[in-house]
């Protein structure tokens, strides 16, 4: 039997390959969620809700999907996810996955769950970085992180928020990844938001936004970008899916600030999906996570060519030149499929 080459596998084959290469600790802890998992499935499954408009008369061929973002210029609208646990898959996972997306020219957001630190993720990529910070470490260490992440030439900084309760898998809260001491959660505070504006000149981004008054009391407090997130289904069991929350919260804010969506994106037409909901760009997790387990940097940068070609092939049989143009009208609402998310 043939074994397919990296150049001619799609997303399901490397996280086939993933499966089987991954510790089994490691792919327990990327397919789990909390609970029964109802928030993880109704992630991906959110985006069946609406289907494409076909449009085939024009002369459209190579879509522009270059966005703008902190001010870089992106070849892609679509962002490796802060996760904290690639180190589970192997030591240099870390490395391969910000030498991956800096290869393929896309924005790297960098967690402070991860085992590196600011300059360990500067150093291992080309690309443009944000620094996610988790207020749970306490502000002395998330001050001198976000101000060494501008010191070091990063984008922007930013608050992960949802983290009110720690990270569940089933019904246990795993050890952290970064030092194995017990997860905890931290209360969300929009003084927080106000203290890291003061504390930095980069934009502040506040990740883990499920609603209209979350979202003004971000802006409100400062907030210059927002993230759409359930946090991959990993906080709250039985949540609504990240693509059902993002309409309200643009509408709320999305005249005043980008609004990034996270959370079950699995393929470059469900970013097409999200972006004609409002969104500026989207953040990726686990797919990278298969790309690194199955080929290292290289098949980081394999997910990124396979999202970049169904991009281009979404937007080409909608008839949209650039991401600038996109809109609700591409898509139309597939009344069946809320009936098959329940």
């Amino acid at each position: 039997m043939t074994e397919t080459s990296l150049e001619q596998m799609g997303l399901r084959d490397l996280r086939a390959l993933a499966r089987r290469r991954m510790p089994a600790e490691a792919w327990h802890h990327f397919n789990g969620a909390a609970e029964t998992r109802a928030t993880f499935h109704r992630n991906p499954r959110a985006f069946h809700q609406y289907l494409f408009r076909q449009r085939v008369y024009h002369d459209i061929t190579d879509p522009d999907i270059s966005v703008e973002l902190f001010g870089q210029k992106l070849p892609i609208p679509a962002i490796t996810a802060p996760i904290g646990s690639f180190s589970l898959i192997s030591e240099s996972a870390e490395s391969e996955v910000a030498g991956g997306t800096g290869r393929a020219g896309a924005m790297l957001f960098a967690s402070q769950a991860a085992k590196f630190d600011p300059r360990g993720w500067r150093e291992a990529s080309k690309g443009p970085l944000v620094f996610m910070a988790y207020m749970n470490r306490g502000r002395e260490e998330v001050g001198q992180y976000a101000k060494l992440s501008q010191d070091l030439g990063y984008a922007a900084v930013g608050i992960t928020m949802d983290t009110v309760r720690p990270v569940k898998i089933g019904d246990e809260v795993p050890l952290s990844t970064k030092d194995g001491k017990p997860r905890k959660g931290h209360s969300a505070t929009p003084k927080d938001i106000e203290w890291m504006k003061k504390l930095v000149a980069l934009p502040v981004v506040v990740k883990g936004i499920m609603g209209a008054d979350d979202a003004r009391t971000a802006v409100d407090a400062g907030a210059d970008a927002l993230v759409v997130s359930n946090h991959g289904g990993r906080i709250l069991d039985f949540n609504r899916a990240a693509l059902e929350a993002l309409p309200e919260v643009v509408d709320a804010v999305g005249a005043k600030v980008p609004v990034l969506l996270d959370s079950g994106v699995r393929s470059g037409g469900d970013i097409v999906k999200a972006l004609a909901l409002g969104a500026k760009a989207v953040l990726v997790g686990r797919p990278v996570a298969w790309g690194v387990a199955a080929f290292g940097a290289l098949g980081v940068e394999r997910v990124y060519a396979i999202l970049n070609e169904e991009m281009k092939r979404a937007m080409c049989m909608t008839g949209i030149p650039r991401i600038g143009e996109i809109s609700k009208s591409i898509l139309i609402p597939d009344d069946g499929a809320m009936t098959r998310l329940r």
